[in-house]
């Protein structure tokens, strides 16, 4: 029995709750015992057109239940379109394999892009809605309790919150049903249609456009047609007018923002923009935003940082749906456009090395963060300077630095030890590029104390003079400016360990589903279960249950290097300005 399946089986909360992963009682808690006012927090963002976009984000409890009703709705989803391809056909927003770029893509080199916006698009689906969707649409038909449930789970104040994790997925859901009308409209117009949650395009190369789409009736203003405004208010929408536009061949046609008169791009200018605050952070650590009237600070570079990321994702995927040849992207012969990439990676190691706000870890995988993080909070007692307590929430003070994902893969690091030994070989050399260099903090690479990280100490040591090797047992090594080496403690005598080894016994034969740990893999295999397994079901799972009194020796080096970078700083500032008074 599928998912579906199984939801639309499910009789009342009791059997909901269990789909979820939570039990009755946790499920009407947080529905109908946590107070209102605990359920969600409130605030404005800036739009880009002006005025601003109110978000109610769930809170913690409320997040977990409806990023588990999501993560439900979008099983049902891809079990829908294995019987149905076509189903959410025209949809290219919150969907696997689909995006702005999938969105912009069918609507190139046409004579005509027509463009507009529904107006208040989660506002419009009001609990009434949610309900009756899951009950009456053919493809669920569920039971009405469990609609209800649903519907309780998804609605903030009688709509979709902005801000909620469920609320675009349901969205997609109910807006498949104008999506249906309006491909039967654009099919009989000679149009192409497609929707990006609150955004729905028609395109054609006909030589007049369609006015059951749109007319010109006042000259280069472009109105909504009056069928197409039919069809969107059946459906529970209403058009946003100031928001229509339509674009000719002869000049720049964009489809979500991006240009598709030839194929899907960047606008040159927004690329310009954005290649120019990179250059003032890396020249004065601030940076002008053209929709700001005061420059940002350095304070706020995840707004640029968001900028570069859009640009990296449609550059890469763009010229790569455009290869012709398909095998040469098997083969791996595939390169994306350089300049934006280097300027991406170039930020990146600007932000994650240079400006930081507090010390960055560099790990050999992803599961030494688990361990790394439980062990400071267990030995918070010991360790304050790793974490901070205001009340009952914890913040450790330390960053770390993801093994796996784009930023990486950006960055040339690779993974484990040789991506760890590609960091020291690349420092110095990364490090000319910037004029601003604050570096208030020190990167640390933890590697274990192994044969796989002899290729880390020889980059060490060509460096920085320093032996480092498997017998030395020095706290730490001071490579280069901010970049600092720690391994695993060695013992006494000193042996080789890895991080694993700072684990009572008892922890690492730990067996799950009757299968032992292997900490030489990282996802395992039908004998053995891995890393990333033993980190979120045996470290995290089992914390409050674990003796972590094994990484004290690991811990107290890693705030003896961050000590000794501080005191380092002091003393180079207090002999400059000892200079500028002489």
């Amino acid at each position: 029995m599928n998912t579906l399946e199984r939801l639309q089986d499910a009789e009342g909360l009791d059997a909901l709750a269990m789909l979820f992963g939570f039990t009755p009682r946790g499920l009407s808690y947080v529905l109908y015992r946590l107070p209102e006012e605990q359920k969600y927090t409130s605030f404005e963002i800036p739009k880009k057109t002006g005025g601003a976009r109110e978000i109610h984000a769930p809170t913690s409890r409320l997040s977990l239940l409806q990023k588990r009703l999501a993560e439900l709705l979008y099983r049902c989803i891809s079990e829908l379109q294995e019987k149905k391809p076509n189903y959410l056909r025209a949809s290219h927003g919150f969907q696997m394999k689909k995006s702005i770029v999938s969105n912009a893509e069918i609507h190139r080199r046409r004579r005509f892009v027509f463009n507009l916006d529904l107006e208040d698009f989660f506002g419009a689906i009001n609990f009434g809605r949610v309900r009756g969707f899951f009950i009456h649409d053919h493809s669920f038909n569920l039971k009405p309790a469990v609609a209800t449930v649903m519907a309780q789970i998804a609605c903030h104040a009688n709509s979709l919150p902005q801000g909620s994790p469920c609320s675009p997925v349901i969205s997609n859901l109910i807006g498949n049903i104008l999506d249906v009308r309006l491909l039967s409209l654009a099919r009989h117009s000679r149009c192409t249609f497609s929707r990006y949650a609150d955004d729905l395009t028609f395109s054609t190369n006909e030589r007049l456009f369609p006015v059951d789409i749109a007319t010109n009736k006042f000259g280069d203003k472009w109105c909504v047609g009056r069928k197409l405004r039919m069809e969107i208010e059946r459906a529970g929408f209403k058009v946003n007018d100031r928001k229509t536009r339509m674009s000719l061949q002869r000049s720049r046609q964009t489809v979500t923002g991006l240009v598709v008169n030839s194929k899907p791009n960047i606008r040159c200018d927004y690329y310009r923009s954005v290649r120019s605050m990179c250059n003032s952070v890396f020249q004065n650590g601030e940076y002008f935003h053209p929709s700001t009237d005061e420059g940002q600070t350095i304070g706020e570079l995840n707004v640029l940082e968001g900028m570069l990321s859009h640009i990296y994702f449609v550059k890469t995927r763009r010229d790569r749906s455009h290869v012709t040849n398909k095998f040469a992207i098997k083969a791996g012969e595939f390169t994306p456009p350089r300049a934006p990439i280097d300027l991406y990676r170039k930020f990146l190691f600007y932000k994650s090395f240079v400006a930081l706000d507090a010390p960055i870890i560099v790990t050999e995988g992803i599961s030494d963060i688990v361990y790394l993080k439980c062990a400071i909070r267990s030995r918070a007692k010991w360790h304050p300077n790793l974490i901070k307590f205001d009340g009952e929430h914890a913040t450790i003070l330390v960053n770390f630095l993801k093994p796996t994902g784009t930023k990486r893969d950006v960055l040339k690091l690779g993974h484990g030890s040789a991506g760890q030994a590609g960091l020291i070989d690349l420092y110095t050399s990364s490090l000319k590029g910037y004029r601003h260099k604050p570096m208030e903090h020190p990167v640390i690479i933890l590697c274990d104390n192994d044969e796989g990280a002899k290729k880390i100490f020889k980059s060490a040591k060509s460096i920085s003079g320093d032996t480092v090797s498997l017998e030395t047992t020095k706290s730490f090594h001071h490579i280069i400016e901010n970049l600092y080496l720690i391994k695993v403690p060695e013992g006494t005598p000193p042996v080789m360990r890895e991080i694993e080894d700072l684990f009572p016994p008892q922890i690492l034969a730990e067996k799950i589903d009757g299968k032992p740990f292997c900490r030489k893999k990282n996802h395992g295999d039908e004998r053995a279960y891995g890393k990333v397994i033993f980190g979120e079901k045996v470290v995290r799972g089992k914390a409050g249950d674990i003796d972590f009194s094994g990484f004290t020796e690991l811990l107290n080096r890693i705030e003896n290097c961050i000590a000794h970078y501080a005191a380092s700083r002091t003393a180079n500032s207090t002999v400059n300005n000892l200079d500028a008074a002489s």
